[in-house]
């Protein structure tokens, strides 16, 4: 068992564990080996005062789980997904997680990437990921250093952390705004520093579902005061096909045809979010209703043309 445990304590040396100090966490180990994987039998076997351990079937091992093709395409998508964050601070150790991971899976790698995601290194923020991650694990109240765009100064805001979002390649922090007594959203490119406080007591999210209910009503991250209402589209036949396999929005449906465009209807809250992704479809759509949203991108426009005739006329 000695020898036994010199040989474990060999192999978590060069991963850079703790080694093993007493007999019994070896034995231990055999036992959660045997009860865990009920296919796998060790066997025991004496030799005067020393015993050695063995699996019955030579062939068999912990670090050769049987996955079908299916069950190991989803892991290589979850394993591409955690890619994601490697590089991040305070993320080191999810490069060594994940190198054990293949081992464990005994998966051999190449070195190339097939799955490639809409991620942006550069984004500014990124680095809050980790701290923000952990404060909404372990329940801690945040004071946010706070610039929003729109203003120079910065605030001071006082947040329990529930929710991390990403919308449109943008991370956001969701949680109880203390000054506001409302659930706020908080970009994480504007946040200029995160420090814990010890007051007040932390507020424990009881009342929203944010892997449900709280994003179903809008697009995008921002609740506004606007109530959920039908959003009237006219689609241009051409451009059709690229709304209907990417819906605006999961409550989409079409409510009329012609033979130059669909027309479609989206019930949503208004916000920032549903008019610039309206904007983005360019001259391809028209907002037929409600009234007020088609003039307020109007007047987007307008204000869009203007600065064209500007540039024209220098």
């Amino acid at each position: 068992m000695a020898n036994l445990r010199d040989a474990v304590n060999e192999e978590l040396e060069f991963q850079g564990l703790s080694p093993v100090t007493a007999l019994n966490t070896i034995r231990g180990d055999i036992r959660f080996i045997e009860t865990t994987y009920p296919d796998i039998i060790v066997k025991e076997t004496r030799s005067g005062r020393n015993k050695t351990y063995a699996y019955e079937n030579p062939d068999s091992s912990i670090f050769k789980l049987q996955f079908n093709d299916e069950e190991l395409s989803q892991l290589s998508q979850c394993m591409a997904i955690l890619s994601q964050f490697e590089g991040m601070p305070q993320m080191d150790w999810l490069q060594s997680f994940m190198d054990r991971f293949k081992l464990s899976l005994n998966i051999e790698s190449d070195g190339k990437q097939i799955v490639g995601f809409d991620y942006n290194p550069y984004l500014k923020g990124r680095q809050h990921f980790a701290s923000l991650l952990t404060a909404i694990s372990e329940k801690r109240v945040l004071s946010l250093e706070y610039k929003n765009f729109k203003q120079e100064k910065v605030d001071t805001i006082i947040v329990h952390p529930y929710f991390l979002k990403e919308y449109n390649n943008r991370w956001f922090l969701l949680g109880f705004n203390e000054d506001k007594h409302k659930i706020s959203n908080f970009a994480f490119d504007r946040i200029i520093s995160i420090n814990t406080v010890s007051f007040p007591k932390y507020r424990e999210n009881e009342e929203i579902d944010f892997n449900q209910e709280y994003f179903d009503d809008i697009i995008g991250v921002s609740h506004t005061n606007a109530e959920q209402q039908p959003i009237i589209i006219k689609v241009a036949k051409d451009t059709y096909p690229y709304i209907e396999t990417k819906a605006l929005h999961w409550s989409q449906s079409v409510v009329d045809r012609d033979e130059d465009s669909v027309t479609i209807k989206i019930k949503v809250a208004p916000n920032f979010e549903l008019e610039q992704c309206l904007l983005s479809y360019g001259e391809a759509i028209t907002i037929e209703q409600p009234v007020s949203l088609r003039e307020k991108i109007k007047e987007r426009i307008n204000r869009m043309r203007n600065n064209y005739e500007l540039v024209q006329n220098d």
